[in-house]
């Protein structure tokens, strides 16, 4: 129970960090200019990012064993 507790805040924070990074990528990319094909890739990228830490996160926890708590 106890490595529950500390995996899902973790799960949450490198989420937050995907996010965070896409934001600064996309102000830093936008600056200047009026083309939302630049950051259309940046964007996916971390949504793709974001789903596989996210849902692997707590799709690996829903997969161990009981008896490893």
């Amino acid at each position: 129970m106890k490595e529950r507790a500390v995996i899902i805040p973790v799960i949450i924070i490198v989420n937050a960090c995907i996010w965070g990074f896409a934001m600064i990528m996309s102000s830093h990319t936008l600056s200047g200019t009026t083309a939302y094909q630049q950051i259309q890739h940046i964007l996916g990228g971390c949504a793709a990012a974001s789903l596989l830490v996210v849902g692997g996160g707590i799709a690996g926890m829903s997969r161990k064993p009981k008896s490893e708590e």
